[in-house]
């Protein structure tokens, strides 16, 4: 029988990573957080104002790379080991996606 791991401060790493995902998630009536919360800041949602670059993207990235720390941190508790390495796949994509993104941005400009 395999050994219980307790809740505790790594578990909120799970926490952590359902928030990078539901920032985004279309909740029916175009009802998505990330879209309001720019609204209401007064931002823009898109680069070239209804097309480009999603900036809402970004607002989940915080919360995946918040979850990859708490869950390397306390690596002993329920859920960390799973929410590190789907938060690590996350963070990865993101920041290549916006990278690529922003290296096509400066090159089709010049």
């Amino acid at each position: 029988m395999g050994v219980k791991k307790r809740f505790g401060y790594g578990s909120l790493s799970l926490f952590l990573l359902l928030s990078g995902f539901l920032i985004n998630w279309n909740f029916g009536n175009d009802l998505i957080v990330s879209h309001s919360l720019f609204k209401i800041i007064g931002l823009d949602i898109y680069s070239n104002g209804t097309d480009g670059f999603h900036y809402p993207f970004l607002a989940s990235i915080p919360f995946w790379l918040a979850a990859v720390l708490v869950s390397k941190r306390y690596v002993n508790d329920f859920g960390a080991v799973v929410s590190n390495k789907i938060g690590v796949f996350m963070l990865a994509i993101s920041v290549i996606v916006t990278i690529i993104f922003l290296i096509l941005a400066i090159w089709i400009k010049f």
